[in-house]
């Protein structure tokens, strides 16, 4: 395919204009609405269809910016090695780590918008958006905070399976100290990432029997959780601490292939900047021992 267009609900009927158009152009363009094939789990389907095109085309709005597939699609799009290239239909601000891309304004009523979508898809690169260099810098509060706050998680996560009562008297102050960083520094990458972490921690300690059951329940703190690691993404796709979040939450929601696929780009990126990532090797197993069961 030439390219798939990634696209919320919301925006069905500009994704397929846009779909016609660009096949009537002589492209090929993979749209969902017609090419999802029954009884498959729509993630793996959705995986399979990006890594079959050459680009993705972002139909970006408000929608857009909430939808947890459009997420998925633009992140699995990127550590796929392909080409995103964004279209606003809205003036709502594209991912950070995109807004250095030239986009396509949908909003405009000029004419040769077609022409310049079909010329963007035929030149863009083999090989994912550059991304923007990252600024900021941490203060010693933050550190330490930081610091404490993963030490309240651990203690947290290696109490879970041996005393489940004090895993959740760990939480309860856990909840206290992180509702205050949040509070604090909002927009800081490690705090969106134990937000994740802690929404995730917080599900394992409600449902544990069921997830010991091989049964993990469908629950409003995965989305959370999810979405947290989804925004830590959106500014630095590379942070392998919110690619195996992310992955652990995958797995919970029974995503498999799609928890492995970000769990591997995790430790992937770890290993490249000369990290150890213990608790991700352990992730991927457990994700492929319950793969393996399946497979039986």
């Amino acid at each position: 395919m030439d390219a798939f267009i990634s696209h919320s609900s919301s925006d069905t009927k500009l994704a397929a204009r846009i779909e016609r158009t660009l096949e009537d152009n002589g492209l090929k363009v993979w749209l969902d609405r017609s090419e999802i094939r029954l009884g498959r789990l729509l993630r793996n389907e959705l995986q399979t269809a990006i890594r079959g095109s050459r680009v993705i085309i972002l139909l970006w709005s408000a929608a857009a910016a909430k939808s947890r597939w459009v997420a998925a699609e633009v992140l699995t799009a990127f550590h796929s090695n392909r080409f995103v290239i964004a279209c606003a239909s809205d003036k709502t601000a594209l991912p950070y780590f995109l807004q250095s891309t030239i986009y396509l304004n949908l909003q405009s009523r000029k004419t040769g918008r077609v022409d310049e979508l079909r010329r963007a898809i035929r030149e863009a690169p083999d090989a994912a958006n550059d991304l923007l260099p990252r600024m900021g810098s941490q203060t010693p509060q933050l550190v330490e905070t930081i610091r404490q706050l993963a030490e309240g998680q651990l203690a947290v996560t290696d109490r879970i399976g041996n005393d489940l009562a004090a895993a959740k008297k760990y939480q309860a102050v856990a909840a206290r100290e992180m509702r205050a960083a949040e509070k604090k520094w909002r927009m800081e990458a490690m705090i969106l990432n134990l937000a994740g972490y802690h929404r995730k921690n917080a599900y394992m300690l409600k449902h544990w029997s069921a997830i010991m059951a091989g049964r993990p329940p469908k629950d409003p703190l995965l989305d959370r959780a999810e979405r947290y690691f989804y925004e830590s993404l959106f500014v630095d796709p590379n942070d392998h601490s919110a690619l195996n979040g992310l992955g652990s939450i995958l797995f919970y929601e029974r995503e498999l292939d799609a928890a492995e696929f970000f769990i591997r780009r995790a430790i992937l990126l770890a290993e490249t900047a000369g990290v150890n990532y213990p608790a991700a090797q352990q992730d991927l197993q457990l994700v492929q021992t319950f793969k393996a069961r399946n497979l039986n």
